[in-house]
Formats: C-alpha cells, structure tokens, sequence
C-alpha cells in the first residue's frame, strides 16, 4: 500500500513537471514572439540625431567671376547650364531647346515633398521621427546615433536588382520596365554613363531620362510606374576637385561663348582655395523660381544646382532648396533613402577593373561601358589646365576632404561592399523589360507638336493682355 502511494506520488510528480515544462516552452515562445514584434515596430521608424560638422572656410580673394555671384546673372547662368546637356561636339542648343530640357526635369506636383519636408522641420525635438512609411524615410533602418557607420548590404551599387521600386515602400518583381531614368551627378563620369545607357535603351527600344543639376527623382513617384532607377558615384573630394577645373577655374561661359578676346591665364583663373561652398565659390542660398513648378498658381521654387564644392552628392540626391532650412544630417538621410530604391549605383572608380566592367555589362546585356562621353566644355577646359597646370596643396585637400564629410560618408556606405573585388551582379533579364515600347521617332513628334501648342498658347496670351 506504502509503495503503491509512493509511486501515485512520483507519477504526479513527474505530471506536474511536464505540465510546468509545456507552460515555460509556451511563455518562451510567447516573450519571443513579443520581442520580434517589437524589432519589427522599431524598423517602423528611426531617430535622427542631430550632429555637429566643424566648417572651416576661406574667405573669398575678390578675384570670382561674374557667374559666381549670389544673384543669377541669366544670360550667363543659362548659357553655363546649356552644357550639362550632353550633344555631338560642336552642336549648339538653341535656348528653346536649353528650356525644353529644363522643362522636362521638374515635376509639376510638389505637395507632397513640401508636406513631409515641413512635418521634419517642424518638430519641436531635437531628434526627428522619420515614419519608413514615407518617402522620406523608408529603407532608413540603422541606428539614429550610428547614421554613417552603417553596413551596405542592401546597396544597389553592391547588388543591383531588377525590382520595381512602389510608393507604398513595397517592391513588385512582375511589372515590366519601359522607362530608364538616369540622375546625373556632376564630374563623376556622368557624359560617359550617359552616352551608355543611351547605347542600352537604343538597344532595347526603352525610354531614356536623364536628370541633372535638379533634384533626384524618388523611384515609385512617377505617374508609369515602371521606372528603372540609375545614378552613380565618384570619391567627392576628386568629383570636388575635377568640377572645379572644368567650370570653376575659369567659367564654361568664358571658355565657350566669351568673346574672342577673352583668354583664359593664371591672373584671370579662380583659386581653389575659394573652392569650399555648397554652390562652388559661393553658398547655395536659395533655390530658382523662374519656371519652377505651379501650386495654387504661384511659381514654386525648385532645386537647381550645377557649381558645387561641398556635399554635392546629399544636396543633388535629396534636392531640398536652402530656404526650407533642412539640416544636413536629415538630408543625408532623405538622399540615402533615395538611392536605396534605385536599382543600380554604378562606382566610377570600378572602371579600372575588368571584372567590374564585365558585370555591369552583363547586367545590362550591352557592351561599350568604358567609351567615353565628351562634356560640353571639356576639351576647352582640358586644353586650359593642360597650359597652366593645378596644383592642389595638401592643405587645401585636406579642408576639402573635412567640408565634404558628409558626402564621403553616403559614399562609402553605398561603395565600401565593392571592396571585396566580388561582383556577383544578375545577368541581363530581358523578360523584366517591356522591349522595344518606346518609339524615338514618335516621341520627337509628340514633343515638338507640344512645344509648338504651348508657343500658340503663350502667343494668344500676349495678345489678349493687349
């Protein structure tokens, strides 16, 4: 009877050990259940820490060029500016044509932009919520205090895909591509990717849109939605440091368009040393509102940059005008977010490796990448650096490489996962592509049947104000 009881006692025993075995299984899962949740709410948003970036500036010497002036001298500014179109050497665009182009690179739409950049400069913190819903802040999710010490797997210029970016924040594999929109950043090999992915869409019969000196456009936002995305990347303080002796040292309006008499020497050239603002010589103070976009029938203004010395890259991706007063750490974020949607980010210092150029040619499926594209006043600019060589001081790099931190940080992040020399890039899929859906000819005609309706429209509104 004794062991009979004493057996009935282990076997409750041991029941309630199962019992309470099952119960923590069930607690444990449940606590780790709670604790992925909560890591998939925090990924919802991120904290952006304000950081301080010491600025050492020189004073300029007095001796700038006219189109180095705060106020925009047109005439000049617009002749500039007509050389960021790249065309057949010799060939000169009519400012029609010049205000065609300029007219194509800005979207009309402008709320939504204006409304979120508000929401971020109207916090009242001293850290901003960024929702990754929005299109400011999606693909953001590193750490707010770590925000340039970030890993770059997910870099397009590490792995570039053939998703279709969405404004939802999602990405759609089945939409097929009709459009290549290819962002321009200035003396980065930009004529040379240019004039290739030309080649490409030629190829392919798809529809090129090359965008410079504007803001960059943020992949899901086009009307089509089917856009695949493409920028690209050079070491700053180089970009930096070649811009300054294409248009910086002596303006392209002089070397192209000056009078006959005008000759570039070492008395009429800028310094370098001057070389060390958001808009070249001088600070990018304000963006332009002649032809800028309409809301509520008022010309808005709009982001327009082409001379630019310091933290170009954050500037041209994120494309907010100085008088939203936007800092420079939340714009790094803004332009980091952009190019996370894009599909590809080509590194122009990778061209030296064969097997980095055998990739990006594979994924593309067309050869041709390392010709070489002529920038309107290269040759111009070339020949007058080659008679009176640049010398860069080791002071004057070294101020450089400090102004542009910011953007060697968004450069490294997206660039360092290059540096294994392992380039696993997709090969060329031609069923994620709508083939052969863009017709030049057609769309020239469409264009210039545009261009001569808008001229009817202007006329007969000249003459009504009569």
């Amino acid at each position: 009877m004794g062991a009979s009881k004493y057996r009935q006692g282990l076997l409750m025993l041991a029941l309630l050990m199962i019992i309470l075995g099952i119960a923590t299984i069930f607690s444990t899962k449940y606590q780790l259940w709670q604790l992925r949740s909560h890591d998939e709410s925090k990924k919802r948003s991120v904290i952006v820490s304000d950081f301080a970036l010491s600025r050492e500036h020189n004073p300029s010497d007095g001796g700038q060029s006219g189109d180095d002036d705060d106020d925009y001298h047109v005439g000049r500014v617009d002749d500039e500016i007509m050389e960021s179109y790249p065309r057949d050497e010799g060939e000169m665009a009519s400012m029609d044509e010049f205000d065609d182009r300029v007219d194509n690179d800005f979207d009309d739409d402008v709320g939504d932009f204006e409304d979120i950049a508000k929401a971020i400069l109207d916090s009242d913190d001293d850290h901003v919520l960024v929702d990754l819903t929005s299109p400011i802040g999606h693909s953001i999710q590193r750490p707010a205090n770590n925000i340039f010490n970030g890993t770059s797997a997910a870099s397009p210029a590490c792995h570039p895909h053939f998703n279709l970016a969405l404004n939802n924040n999602r990405w759609n594999s089945k939409t097929k591509f009709k459009r290549i929109y290819f962002y321009h950043a200035r003396k980065a090999g930009g004529s040379s990717m240019h004039k290739y992915l030309s080649k490409v869409a030629n190829h392919y019969g798809l529809e090129l849109k090359a965008v410079e000196w504007s803001g960059m456009e943020e992949p899901g936002t086009y009307d089509d939605g089917a856009t695949f995305y493409v920028t690209h990347l050079r070491e700053p303080v180089d970009r930096s440091i070649s811009q300054f002796k294409y248009q910086g040292r002596w303006s392209c309006a002089d070397l192209v368009h000056g009078s006959r008499n005008f000759t570039p020497t070492e008395d009429n050239a800028n310094r370098i040393e001057t070389w060390n603002q958001t808009g070249g010589h001088t600070p990018f103070d304000h963006c332009k509102r002649k032809k800028g976009p309409k809301k509520e029938g008022k010309r808005q203004p709009f982001f327009f940059l082409g001379s630019c010395a310091v933290n170009c890259y954050v500037q041209w991706f994120s494309g907010v005008c100085p008088e939203m007063g936007m800092k420079l750490d939340q714009q790094y974020q803004m332009a980091r977010a952009k190019v996370l949607k894009y599909n590809f980010v080509a590194v122009i210092e990778k061209l030296k490796d064969p097997r980095y150029v055998e990739a990006v040619e594979n994924y593309f499926g067309v050869a041709g990448l390392t010709k070489r594209g002529t920038p309107y006043c290269q040759k111009k600019s070339h020949k007058a650096n080659e008679k009176f060589p640049l010398t860069v001081s080791s002071d004057t790099r070294q101020k450089l490489t400090k102004l542009n931190e910011v953007d060697s940080a968004l450069y490294h992040d997206l660039s360092d996962c290059l540096d294994s020399g392992m380039y696993n890039f997709p090969k060329w899929d031609p069923n994620r592509f709508a083939l052969h859906s863009y017709n030049i000819t057609m769309a020239k005609a469409e264009k210039k049947k545009a261009k001569t309706a808008k001229k009817e429209r202007e006329k007969k509104r000249k003459a009504e104000e009569k």
